[in-house]
């Protein structure tokens, strides 16, 4: 059932695929003049579409009242159903300009973008068996990017007046390139998507496409939202919470220890980003690397590869390519 969290806004939350993360949230703003706005759209599938309408006929709404898509991120997760919500609605959709890439391609770019994919993960250093295995589970879940346009292409510091609420547009990159927040200083509520998640780290990976340092850009997106007065914290994944700088500073903590825990990992030797991984502590690994699917652990690599990046780019570790192979070692300080 959707939770009101104040007078026009509704928070819809979706069960996920990946049990890990429980579900995924989608908002609903409802204007008194009847214009409805979405933000995110979960999985693309039709149980979610059907969820979707049974959330908002209880709200009094329907499908054909939605004005305009607002997608925090273009993760699979959060963009499912824009395609279709677009088509069946001619409701405008907005993203930032970064996360709208890889909108509108055609099966031929899909497939050059998987094959970039598939080198990615051997260049990691991932074993063969775990790719096959990765690969033909990206075939049954038959995951797409829409080929519908965006309509507006967000920069961050837009403001969206969405009557009631006068949403800023805080853009924040790290989890995703084009990833933005929404925040609305009258009511102090903040949308935070996959920015700042309550009880675990959004995932920082850098990815076979993305070649900037995701971390360093997460670590300075943190320290953007961590002062505003914020009552409500409404994430991308799990129920609204508050305490905004006390999580931020967590999560900041967590990524130093990692860093700390990599460059111990190292121990001296040329490692790939998999090995490096392999002798990591995972959330989900307590009985051990072995213990993780090849999806979780394509994940912690990828999450590994984009620290591995923050400190050859702070100069404490360097990076060889051999033989197709990415490998990196500690520089001895002194």
């Amino acid at each position: 059932m959707p939770e009101e969290i104040m007078p026009g806004l509704y928070r819809l939350p979706v069960s996920l695929l990946n049990a890990s993360l429980g579900s995924v949230n989608m908002y609903v703003v409802a204007s008194p003049d009847g214009g409805v706005r979405l933000i995110d759209c979960a999985w693309n599938r039709p149980e979610v579409y059907t969820i979707l309408v049974d959330e908002l006929r209880a709200l009094g709404m329907g499908i054909g009242d939605i004005k305009e898509i607002l997608l925090t991120h273009n993760h699979p997760d959060h963009i499912g159903l824009a395609e279709r919500l677009v088509q069946e609605t001619g409701a405008r959709l907005l993203i930032h300009r970064l996360d709208a890439t890889y909108f509108g391609r055609s099966a031929e770019d899909m497939q050059a973008l998987r094959d970039a994919w598939i080198v990615w993960l051997r260049t990691c250093g991932m074993p063969l068996d775990e790719l096959e295995a990765l690969t033909a589970r990206g075939a049954r879940t038959g995951m797409r990017l829409p080929v519908c346009q965006p309509d507006v292409l967000l920069e961050g510091g837009e403001r969206l007046e969405w009557n009631p609420f006068c949403f800023e547009v805080i853009w924040t990159p790290g989890h995703a390139p084009g990833l933005t927040c929404l925040y609305d200083p009258q009511f102090e509520i903040l949308i935070a998507s996959d920015h700042v998640l309550e009880h675990i780290s959004p995932h920082i990976g850098r990815g076979s496409q993305q070649d900037d340092d995701p971390l360093s850009n997460y670590l300075r997106s943190l320290q953007a939202v961590r002062d505003l007065p914020v009552q409500v914290i409404l994430p991308g994944h799990g129920q609204p919470f508050t305490g905004l700088a006390a999580r931020v500073d967590a999560l900041a903590e967590h990524h130093q220890r990692r860093l700390g825990a990599i460059m111990k990992a190292l121990a001296g030797e040329e490692q790939t980003a998999y090995s490096v991984a392999s002798r990591l502590v995972w959330r989900r690994s307590e009985k051990g690397w072995q213990q993780l699917s090849p999806f979780e652990r394509m994940s912690a690599m990828d999450e590994t590869l984009s620290h591995l990046e923050y400190l050859l780019n702070q100069g404490a570790v360097s990076k060889q390519l051999r033989n197709g192979v990415v490998t990196y070692q500690a520089i001895q300080s002194g």
